[in-house]
């Protein structure tokens, strides 16, 4: 009695080792999408999902993928009220049975394996992609559905063979003499992969094949890479824009452009041997087209320039030079050059240059402003350094440029009174001006004279007189009775002869070494 006392403490010794749990029962949570390997997919949390299962049971309330194969053995039961895809092999042991209850699904992406007296109740779907396998004499175990047509989908064979005659223990699989109506293609209780394409399963039959997990780096942009990714398969065959193909399971496509936007389309063979496939919808976009627009490529060291840069939204960035720059203002802090970019990224990034040249502001010197006696040309007095250019302009009165770049050029044609010119200078875009006054002031020109010898007008003088001037004096009937070719205001109101002339009013012809002649009537009075 000691000795049993002794065996039974040491069983639950063995059973309640710290870190250890004994389960009689796991199930997967109530309408819970996962896979088996998940602890969480299990109510309670089963910390290590084991997928050699002894000696415990198995229910299926969930979405539960397997990712390998599972294994019952002892008397284990598998017990399906929802959704089971097993992406490998199914073995039950001797007395490990399968239940799928009349919602329920189990999808085996390989082959069934059954011991002896292992029993299967398919009432739901049963989709086995490989073969069934029964071990042991043929009248041990059993396959049965409540449906007809029975809802059992096998793609590969039934061994042993007499597996498809045995109507009493497999009517499922019966080819012989079907107990249910026959499959079209199979002509057996149960169908083949041809005719559950007619099968409402057939489209979430096709879904559980394997996760293709395609993807890419889309959107990209021009000149860039494409990278397209998928797995779940030992296969991979890619087709795409331009009559893209690959058989590579994660090609790159360098140098995109625009045209390769589009589907890629990859078909994933698994290692069950079905496919699957996924399309990933990639974008190629365009480098956008960036460009500064700026009032000039020039600018004055106090000026500034307002930037534009397009598309808007980018950032100028000063790269060297004597510049600083708020927002898009430019100002300078120096002469020189000054290099500039502007940044642009959105979905993709490009950007565009530009130099600015800085000049200092150029001075205008014009030059004293001059009064000329009766002179009708006179040479400017303006200042000019390089590389600083100037320039003459006409701002009223007259007057002829012989070289109206010329800082010290010669102006003829004045007349008299004011005449205005304006001095333009200029470095690049950058310029300053300034005005000079020419003043050509007309002759005195006596209109009486009285030579009665009390030295006070007794002679005919004409102002400034500069060069050379002839005079000749005319009576009221238009006789001649003065004249000198080099006259020196020393004409007193006598004839050639040197006889006076009487009182009267005479008439005058003044004529200069310009060209110039003035005419008009002196009165002599004595």
């Amino acid at each position: 009695m000691i000795t049993q006392i002794k065996r039974i403490y040491l069983l639950l010794w063995i059973f309640t080792i710290p870190g250890q749990s004994v389960f009689t029962q796991h199930s997967s949570r109530n309408n819970f999408t996962g896979t088996w390997e998940t602890p969480a997919s299990w109510d309670p949390t089963w910390p290590v999902p084991r997928t050699n299962i002894d000696p415990y049971d198995i229910t299926i309330n969930g979405y539960i993928t397997v990712y390998g194969s599972l294994s019952f053995t002892g008397t284990s039961d598998l017990i399906i009220n929802d959704t089971l895809v097993i992406q490998g092999n199914l073995f039950l042991d001797n007395n490990s049975d399968l239940t799928i209850d009349d919602e329920g699904i189990l999808i085996v992406r390989g082959n069934l394996t059954m011991h002896y007296h292992a029993e299967i109740i398919a009432d739901g779907y049963l989709i086995i992609t490989g073969d069934i396998d029964k071990h042991g004499p043929n009248y041990d175990g059993s396959l049965t559905s409540n449906d007809d047509p029975v809802k059992v989908f096998v793609g590969g064979t039934i061994s042993p063979g007499d597996l498809t005659d045995n109507e009493s223990d497999y009517p499922v699989l019966d080819c012989t003499s079907p107990p249910t109506t026959p499959y079209a293609n199979s002509t057996c209780s149960y169908g083949d992969m041809t005719d559950i394409i007619n099968d409402p399963i057939y489209s979430f039959f096709q879904s559980t094949c394997t996760k293709t997990n395609v993807n890419s780096n889309s959107p990209v942009c021009t000149g860039n890479t494409i990278e397209l990714t998928s797995s779940g398969g030992t296969g991979y065959n890619w087709s795409g824009p331009n009559g893209f193909a690959s058989t590579i399971q994660n090609p790159s496509i360098p140098n995109t452009n625009t045209t390769m936007s589009g589907d890629y389309i990859v078909t994933v063979t698994a290692v069950t041997g079905c496919s699957v496939t996924d399309t990933i919808n990639v974008i190629v976009n365009a480098l956008p087209l960036v460009s500064i627009t700026s009032s000039s490529n020039t600018k004055c060291l106090n000026d500034t320039i307002t930037l534009t840069g397009s598309p808007i939204g980018g950032t100028f960035i000063i790269t060297d030079g004597p510049g600083t720059i708020n927002g898009n203002v430019l100002s300078a802090a120096g002469t020189g050059k000054i290099n500039l970019v502007y940044n642009y990224t959105d979905v993709c990034a490009n950007k565009a240059s530009q130099a600015i040249s800085v000049n200092a502001e150029p001075v205008a010197n014009s030059g004293p402003d001059q009064e000329l006696k009766f002179i009708f040309e006179t040479y400017m007095n303006a200042e000019l350094s390089a590389p600083v250019t100037g320039e003459w302009s006409l701002i009223s009165g007259s007057g002829h440029m012989s070289d109206f770049q010329s800082p010290t050029t010669r102006v003829t044609e004045l007349t008299t009174g004011e005449n205005k010119f304006l001095w333009t200078v200029r470095h690049g875009n950058c310029e300053a001006s300034a005005e000079v006054k020419i003043t050509v002031h007309d002759l005195f020109i006596p209109s009486v004279i009285t030579p009665n010898g009390d030295g006070k007008n007794d002679y005919y003088k004409i102002s400034e007189m500069r060069s050379r001037v002839e005079l000749i004096i005319f009576n009221r009937w238009g006789n001649e009775e003065y004249s000198n070719s080099n006259y020196l205001n020393d004409w007193d109101g006598r004839n050639d002869n040197g006889k006076e002339l009487p009182n009267d009013t005479y008439f005058y012809v003044l004529k200069f070494d310009n060209g110039k002649v003035k005419k008009g009537s002196v009165l002599i009075k004595r």
